[in-house]
């Protein structure tokens, strides 16, 4: 029941993490923020994490996950109620966001390293699958409330909204029973020893790591491009917080089918198979702006992209050394939050000189070669 509830309290917590998403980059454009600027306010979210995501992890493995993860819920509604209280003020939304950023990745890698720390190497993978079906619906909560929020009480009650759904789950956690932290339960001598770069030199996790990073740069230009997408074609914000949630309706479709699909074939296969689809979707996208049509190939790239975050996430868990955990999950996700903080910056001067086609299809080819080479990589192993 403990671990259900630790899912419930994600679930929340989350649904204020994608709404964000999608509120941030509405509210920036409706300040008239220039494309630049509107690259730097996304990135913004993603610069300290960078650099503290992997201490965090090593805080969560030393002290435990109750403490790292409520004053990260706290901080990260704290950090919502700036642009409520200075509205209209993009230096204030710049600000919210790097605070927004800097705590919610300490409640993010604490909540992994919890969920790993529930669970057997067994069934490791179903717990993750579990927590990111979580993800999974808040990234469909999320985006409609907002959307609707947005349209219906403005961007101010917007972020008081997402604010409350920050705060509320931190007073449980502070409550909730922890499991023992892994190098309590187990002696350990010349594992735990050793520093970033040491696990950066592991094989099996750097591609994990590399094979992250470039997951996260379809989710970044998807996250990021498409509500900007969706504005220039006319679409209002609630049938864009639709589309981003036939998106999310995917993720939850294929991540109910990831025990399955891990039972009948490896993870690399799986990964290399949904990399692929992925690449299909992002090709498709800037060939029709009808709304049906984009909530389809929403929906298809949901159930590509829907899998490769619990698959990367279990894949790092497992070949951690022991009591690192957290750790090796923070280094992950500061592959992550670095190519999130480059993808806006990068992206956003490029498609405002070359437009959408060429920031979709180029990720469509880092995308789908990827795929490609995971799965002649199992294809090689089985024949060898």
């Amino acid at each position: 029941m403990r671990f259900y509830t630790v899912i419930l309290l994600s679930l929340l917590f989350q649904t204020s993490i994608r709404g964000d998403t999608v509120l941030v980059t509405l509210y920036a454009m409706d300040l008239e923020a220039t494309s630049l600027s509107l690259g730097l306010v996304v990135a913004s979210t993603a610069l300290f994490p960078m650099f503290f995501a992997s201490y965090a992890g090593r805080l969560s493995d030393r002290t435990g996950y109750r403490m790292p993860i409520a004053i990260g819920m706290l901080g990260t509604g704290a950090a919502l109620l700036i642009p409520f209280l200075f509205h209209g003020s993009l230096i204030a939304l710049i600000a919210a966001q790097l605070l927004f950023g800097l705590f919610q990745i300490f409640t993010i890698v604490s909540i992994q390293n919890l969920v790993g720390a529930y669970s057997t190497e067994d069934s490791r993978s179903k717990s993750f699958a579990a927590y990111t079906l979580a993800i999974s619906v808040a990234n469909l909560i999320g985006p409609l409330l907002t959307g609707f929020a947005i349209d219906h009480l403005g961007y101010s009650v917007t972020f008081l909204i997402l604010a409350a759904f920050s705060v509320i789950p931190a007073v449980f956690f502070l409550k909730l029973a922890m499991p023992v932290l892994a190098e309590k339960k187990s002696g350990t001598s010349t594992e735990q020893k050793g520093g970033f770069t040491e696990l950066l030199m592991k094989p099996t996790l750097r591609k994990t790591f590399i094979t992250s990073g470039i997951i996260l740069t379809g989710v970044g230009i998807y996250e990021f491009y498409f509500p900007i997408y969706g504005k220039t074609l006319g679409l209002s914000a609630s049938v864009i917080g639709i589309i981003i949630g036939c998106n999310a309706t995917a993720f939850i479709v294929s991540r109910l089918f990831m025990p399955f699909l891990t039972a009948k074939m490896k993870e690399e296969r799986v990964l290399g198979i949904c990399l692929t689809i992925s690449a299909v979707a992002f090709f498709l996208i800037p060939l029709n702006g009808d709304p049906f049509y984009l909530m389809a190939v929403s929906f298809l790239m949901g159930l590509g992209l829907g899998l490769c975050q619990p698959l990367s996430m279990t894949m790092a868990y497992n070949h951690s050394p022991i009591g690192r955990t957290g750790e090796v999950l923070g280094i992950r996700l500061t592959v992550n939050k670095t190519v999130q903080f480059l993808v806006p910056i990068v992206f956003g001067s490029v498609g405002s000189l070359l437009g959408f086609f060429p920031i979709f299809w180029s990720n469509a080819v880092l995308l789908g070669f990827s795929g490609v080479t995971l799965f002649e990589q199992k294809l090689n192993k089985q024949s060898a």
